[in-house]
């Protein structure tokens, strides 16, 4: 959750998350905002903030400039690390911040934390004028998005590529081109976008993770489904395919 001014939502300045009361973690920097240095605090949700409230960072879409909302996910990841690592996963002593660099140290046994992003694939399936929609168990009824999946351990992003599609559909895919990435703060994820034609097989939805995926054509998609906005590199993928965004 971020705070934010009210009814106008913009990104605070420093001195209004002050003014809520005590600030549980940072300033830490996270860069500069237009002409403006920019930070990143913590303070705890119970907390009265005058002329700012709570609100969850999808809610933001659309709401906050692309630039703020860089911002916002950057602080929104560095908070979360800060929180994550306040004590060291190999001997459980508390860790400190580095004076020289973006991590956190354990004083114990040496060890070092920096924050962690998770690499993470999506990918716009084609199938000559059709491309395939899936939709997630998590979803609205009318959501649909496209195959996306953890980059596994020794694994290349094309092999991630081919394994995720394969586990959630059961198809093969080829012709496997980048598209373009886009941080993904919930909570550290990098997402990779990827386009690939279909190689072979039929669909055969695994309903672990799945309630639907289908072969829509992409000049009569339905007008009762719901996609992506264009803030995720999903959404990007999509309009790409119908011809409304440039690739």
């Amino acid at each position: 959750m971020l705070v934010v001014p009210a009814p106008r939502v913009r990104v605070p300045i420093l001195s209004e998350v002050e003014a809520c009361g005590t600030i549980d973690s940072g300033p830490f920097p996270i860069g500069r905002l237009g002409e403006r240095p920019s930070v990143a605090v913590a303070v705890s949700a119970k907390t009265e903030c005058p002329g700012l409230e709570l609100r969850g960072l999808r809610e933001l879409f659309g709401l906050l400039s692309e630039a703020e909302m860089e911002a916002a996910a950057r602080a929104f990841q560095i908070l979360e690390w800060s929180v994550a690592h306040a004590f060291c996963g190999r001997c459980g002593h508390a860790t400190v911040y580095s004076t020289s660099e973006s991590a956190r140290t354990c004083q114990s046994c040496g060890a070092m934390y920096f924050p962690r992003i998770t690499p993470a694939v999506i990918t716009l399936v084609r199938k000559g004028p059709e491309i395939l929609l899936a939709r997630g168990l998590r979803f609205g009824p009318r959501l649909y998005s496209l195959i996306a999946g953890f980059v596994e351990p020794g694994e290349t992003v094309e092999q991630a590529v081919e394994r995720e599609v394969c586990e959630e559909v059961g198809i093969k895919v080829s012709d496997i081109t980048y598209f373009g990435s886009q941080s993904w703060p919930f909570p550290s994820q990098l997402m990779l976008g990827f386009t690939a034609n279909h190689a072979g097989g039929e669909l055969r939805i695994n309903e672990t993770e799945l309630s639907d995926a289908r072969w829509f054509r992409i000049d009569e998609l339905p007008g009762d489904i719901e996609l992506p906005n264009t803030y995720s590199i999903s959404g990007r993928l999509i309009r790409s395919a119908l011809g409304t965004m440039p690739v």
